[in-house]
Formats: structure tokens, C-alpha cells, sequence
């Protein structure tokens, strides 16, 4: 098999080799690292050289299922205090990326974090990405399973237990893993996704595979006909993943995505070669049967505001965390709100934060926080509520436009220009990539280059069951503001907001 210049360095030296010498290139310093080892392998240990902003570094964390703790919250504030303009942002993955961190500092970042169970390790590059699954799991009176004892599995696995597997650290591009706990959780934009089915009595797991927000293609997962027991989850993923990993193109690299091999294959004969492999697996036949689990709702739910938990007396409060991003004041308020209920938060897909296990009596002080009151609102206005950005080019040579510095001030303008009857999600990303997962949006805007300057393609029309189409290409930003309110007003019945001069 021919093999481009990554997968070349990766077959020298699996990126997982350099978790040993950590400590050395600590002490040498980034400057007298090898360039690929700097560059490329400690991205499976989470650290990300940003040419934006060289010797200090990203570092992207695993929070399963999108769970910390009021403990986790304080040692993350601590290590990025270290740093000038640290950040930790919430990602599309229910996780967190820290900036600004220096090589020098990682033997004891690492430490750290092991200190209270969170890890870096295989967070980045070729290999499975943080499995993610219902924000509300163990707490959403609309949940058909707890997604956190099935996340918590498929993490270990991935990962074996955080010590790193190679049986997964040299996949052909990145891995994405999900798994839904209500009829709200669509997640299609997996490479795999685990969806409770419940046929003939039974509760177990449909499959879909394929899911891909990219610069090649963007498209759904598809059902593989499946229907498997909880106690396969694991193994069936790793049959899934290993085909594509043995067989998954690593000459072109923009086409090593896993749907693409999945499309020259055809999932019928994909399925067959699954089978070979794994054993019979049981067929569920329609997603669209009325089985419970078996359908998905048309939207989601809206977590902002104050809701009861299935724990009789207990709410779970959803409160906005502007574009996602957090410094270290806002990371000790969010472990200071952690405590009205039991010092726990969950992070979203869309940048937000859960807060959960809220006893009633505690939910008027809770209201009256002059953090919540200030800072993170628990009902934000309908353009900020549903704004997604990916890190933008503050810190990514990879993003064309500041994306996070745009989608704020945008929905500052929009929210006090326009009416709007409810949320509406604007998924804001940099570059072709679509960490941003614009397609996903209801109105979808990637970062190009205009005459003259910069701007945006927008797409429109995007949902958790569809992915948006094409509107219009190469809108200048100074121009974006007034486009995105004529779409607002022809297609999301936006009203302009027209104050009353007495």
C-alpha cells in the first residue's frame, strides 16, 4: 500500500512510543524536539503544536460523556492560571482544549489531571476521539438508558483503560464514537452510533455508521441493520473500526475518512465482511418502527433553564457559556455553581454546561447567583443561545476567520436588532475542516477568503437529521451581519425589533 509522508512518520514510530520521553522533551525544550515527534506524535498524548502561537501549545482532554466534577473544574482552573490569556474551550465533543500550554510544563499537567481521573491520551490526530453520549444521562426523565456505564466502557476500551491501545493509535484519519440515551440524541455525525432499540421485549442497541462533517464530504450515518446487546458494544466496534483500519485508504489523506470507505464498499457488503468477523448480528429492520428508541424526534430538546430530573425533588439547571470559552475566573464559577447540587457539570455538543442534582429548595439561590445573573445566563436570547464557533483563527493556523470573535459579536447585534420566536442553532466554523460542524446548523457559516478580505459561505437549512445546502458563497464580513438577518427573517420568522421611541 502506498503511503503518504504522515502515514510513513506513524508507521516509524507509533505516536504513543513518545509517551516515555515526555520527561526529556520536557527538559530539552519544544525548540530541540524532532520535528515530527513535536509536530505529530505527542498529539496522542493531547499536546498540539500551534504554529499561531509557537512553544505554547493546545492541550485536548477526554471527558466521557462530557462529565466533570467541582475537583476536576479546580485543577483544570489551576493549570491554565499558569499561563497568560489561558483558555479552556468547550468543543463540539463534549470535551475541553487548553491554550497557552508550555512542553516544559507537560510531565506535570499530566500528573494533575491523573490526580483526579482525567486524561489526555489519544485525544487527537488518527485515533478514537472522547466518546460522547447523552448530556443529562442518569438524569433525563425522557432517557430510555443511561448513556454514562456504556460511554465509560467504549472509552476504556478505545483507550484500554487510559494507558493507550494500539490497536487503535494508527487509524487512517480520526474515529468518532457515540452512543444516544433518548429519542433526542441524534449524534449521526459519528463515525459510529449506538441507538437503544427496543423490539419484542427487548432493549438493546441499533447501529449506525458513517456519520462525517468534513472538507470531502458531509453526510449522516447510515444503519448497518443491526440490532446488538449491550455487552457487544465494544466488540463490535472494535471489528468495525479494525476493517476500515486495515483496509481504509493512506495515500490520500483527505479521503481517509471512514465513510468514504464505507461508500466504496457498500454497507451491505460492509456489513457481510462485519459479520465474518464478528458472528450473526441480529437485524433491525426499519428505523422508522415504532419502537421505542427505534425513531428520532424531529429537534431537541432545549436544555436552558431550570428542569426536573426523573430524582423526585431534584432539576437540572442549563445555563450559556458565550461561544464555549472559559478562562480561569469562570472556571472556579462553574465549580462554585457545581455545589448547589452534588459538584457536578456536563458539558454539551453546542458549548454549554448542565448543571444537575439541584435540590428544590436550593433553586431560588441558584436563580439569584450573581454568577448566573452576570455571567451565564440560564435563558439567553435566541441567536446566542444557539451559536456553536470552533476555535477560529486566534489560535488555529488551520481557520481562515476569528470565528469565536465573530459568532459573539454577531449574536450580541442580532439578538438586540431582531425577534425571534425560538433558538435557532448558527454553527460558525474556520475552514473547510468543519470542526464547527456547520453543515449541522440551521444556518451554517465556514470562514473563506472574498475579494479583498475575508468572509463566510453560508449554508441553511442544516438539522440533527440533515445537513444544510448551499445559500450563498464568499459573503464579505462586513456584509454578514444583514445577510444572516434577511435569512432570519425569511426563514425563522424573525421580526425586527422595533423599540418604541416614548
Amino acid at each position: 500500500m502506498k503511503l503518504n509522508k504522515i502515514e510513513q512518520n506513524k508507521a516509524a514510530k507509533d505516536g504513543l512510543d513518545v509517551g516515555p520521553e515526555i520527561d526529556t522533551f520536557a527538559e530539552l525544550g519544544w525548540e530541540n524536539v524532532d520535528k515530527t515527534d513535536l509536530e505529530l506524535r505527542l498529539k496522542w498524548y493531547g499536546m498540539f503544536w500551534r504554529p499561531k502561537t509557537p512553544g505554547k501549545f493546545m492541550l485536548r482532554l477526554r471527558v466521557p460523556n462530557g462529565v466533570l466534577h467541582f475537583n476536576q473544574l479546580e485543577v483544570i482552573a489551576d493549570i491554565i492560571s499558569k499561563y497568560d490569556g489561558g483558555r479552556a474551550d468547550i468543543t463540539t465533543r463534549q470535551n475541553l482544549q487548553l491554550r497557552g500550554i508550555l512542553l516544559e510544563d507537560l510531565p506535570e499537567i499530566l500528573k494533575s489531571l491523573d490526580s483526579v481521573g482525567l486524561t489526555t491520551i489519544q485525544s487527537g490526530f488518527d485515533n478514537p476521539r472522547n466518546v460522547t453520549g447523552n448530556p443529562l444521562a442518569g438524569v433525563d426523565p425522557e432517557e430510555i438508558i443511561d448513556t454514562i456505564p456504556y460511554v465509560k466502557e467504549l472509552d476504556n476500551y478505545l483507550t484500554d483503560c487510559h494507558r493507550g491501545n494500539r490497536e487503535f493509535s494508527n487509524l487512517p484519519r480520526k474515529w468518532n464514537t457515540a452512543v444516544a440515551g433518548a429519542k433526542d440524541n441524534f449524534l449521526l455525525h459519528n463515525d459510529i452510533v449506538f441507538h437503544p432499540v427496543r423490539r419484542l421485549g427487548q432493549l438493546k442497541f441499533g447501529v449506525w455508521i458513517g456519520g462525517v462533517l468534513s472538507s470531502q464530504m458531509n453526510a449522516y450515518a447510515v444503519p448497518l441493520n443491526a440490532w446488538v446487546d449491550p455487552e457487544d458494544i465494544c466488540r463490535l466496534t472494535g471489528v468495525i473500526c479494525s476493517i476500515w483500519r486495515d483496509n481504509g485508504e493512506r495515500d490520500k489523506r483527505p479521503k481517509g475518512r471512514f465513510r468514504l470507505y464505507l461508500d466504496s464498499v457498500g454497507v451491505d457488503k460492509f456489513r457481510e465482511m462485519v459479520v465474518e468477523r464478528f458472528g450473526p448480528l441480529d437485524k433491525w429492520f426499519s428505523c422508522a418502527s415504532s419502537g421505542l428508541g427505534s425513531k428520532f424526534q424531529e429537534k431537541p430538546r432545549s436544555h436552558f433553564g431550570i428542569h426536573k430530573q426523573k430524582q423526585e425533588g431534584l432539576y437540572y439547571a442549563g445555563i450559556h457559556i458565550p461561544v464555549g470559552r472559559l478562562d480561569v475566573v469562570d472556571l472556579h464559577r462553574l465549580s462554585i455553581l457545581s455545589r448547589y447540587g452534588k459538584g457536578e457539570v456536563r458539558l454539551t455538543e453546542d458549548q454549554n454546561v448542565i448543571l444537575v442534582n439541584i435540590p428544590e429548595d436550593q433553586l431560588d439561590f441558584l436563580k439569584k447567583d450573581v454568577i448566573i445573573e452576570r455571567y451565564f445566563p440560564l435563558e439567553p436570547r435566541s441567536i446566542a443561545a444557539g451559536t456553536v464557533s470552533c476555535t477560529g483563527s486566534q489560535f488555529c493556523g488551520f481557520a481562515i476567520t476569528d470565528t469565536k470573535g465573530d459568532a459573539e459579536r454577531i449574536a450580541k447585534e442580532l439578538d438586540s436588532e431582531l425577534e425571534i420566536p425560538e433558538e435557532v442553532k448558527i454553527h460558525w466554523t474556520g475552514c473547510p475542516n468543519s470542526c464547527g460542524q456547520a453543515y449541522m446548523g440551521g444556518i451554517g457559516l465556514t470562514g473563506t477568503k472574498v475579494k479583498g478580505g475575508l468572509g463566510y459561505n453560508i449554508t441553511v437549512g442544516g438539522s440533527h437529521l440533515q445537513v444544510g445546502e448551499e445559500y450563498k458563497k464568499r459573503v464579505p464580513l462586513d456584509e454578514l451581519k444583514d445577510v444572516l438577518k434577511e435569512i432570519l427573517i425569511e426563514r425563522f420568522d424573525a421580526k425586527e425589533d422595533i423599540k418604541d421611541p416614548n
